[in-house]
């Protein structure tokens, strides 16, 4: 057991949850419990306050996840997004053979912000339709996804509402729209206070932000995805090409 230095600078939570993670990756399977809070407190002689901060550190590293009235468990939970098609997240969940629900659904005409006007290229006086949603998976929210359309190529969608879970099902068959490619920005930073309350974590916890804006022929921009979701539940996979000279910058 590695022991903690009461006398260093460093906190002994943060030395507490450094230690466990080196131990999990080292020792413990997805899926196995961490041992109690007391006995944590008695194996590394601790406050319960110091034990209960690392395990919430661990949380928001996505390391662990806490199930109350059960435990605290090595996170196994992660769904992988293969970058290079695109995907509702219908249709994703549906790969995956996830169970998949919308908890939210808000549907409103918006003015766009610059940054929006920009991504779209909108004329003037063109609006945008926002549909806000928070998205969950086995009955756990994972994402808070806004996704904005030109109100031109959707008319009537904010009245109309959609008619199935899936907007890109009824992009393709009521507005016969059919996304052709997409452009992504993920950023990992932590969950905002509103963030926090809607996907039920703690405030802070790891989050990914992406921001897709996607196409239709001749590289029209007409939508933009603003997601937010929870780092301990998802992760984005990539396959790289080798390295060939023609790439290699010299």
């Amino acid at each position: 057991m590695k022991k903690l230095n009461k006398q260093s600078s460093v906190p002994l939570y943060i030395q507490l949850k450094e230690v466990l993670t080196e131990y999990i990756e080292k020792n413990m399977t997805i899926g196995e419990v961490l041992p109690t809070e007391k006995e944590l407190e008695k194996l590394y002689g601790v406050s319960r306050m110091t034990v209960r901060n690392a395990i919430d550190e661990l949380q928001r590293s996505g390391v662990v996840v806490k199930q109350q009235g059960r435990g605290t468990f090595v996170n196994n939970n992660k769904m992988t997004q293969d970058i290079g098609t695109i995907f509702s997240w219908t249709e994703e969940m549906g790969i995956k053979q996830k169970k998949s629900l919308t908890l939210e659904t808000s549907i409103q005409e918006v003015e766009p912000s610059k940054k929006l006007r920009d991504s779209l290229k909108l004329g003037p006086d063109e609006k945008v339709v926002s549909i806000a949603r928070v998205r969950a998976v086995e009955n756990e929210p994972v994402v808070i996804m806004i996704n904005y359309l030109r109100n031109k190529y959707v008319p009537n969608l904010e009245k109309n509402g959609l008619s199935s879970d899936s907007l890109y099902k009824d992009l393709e068959e009521i507005y016969n729209i059919f996304l052709e490619s997409a452009e992504e920005v993920i950023t990992a930073r932590s969950a905002t206070s509103y963030e926090a309350t809607k996907l039920r974590v703690p405030e802070g916890t790891a989050v990914l932000h992406v921001r897709r804006t996607s196409f239709i022929k001749n590289k029209v921009p007409v939508e933009v995805v603003d997601m937010v979701v929870r780092g301990d539940r998802y992760e984005y996979f990539v396959e790289l090409e080798g390295r060939r000279k023609k790439h290699i910058i010299p």
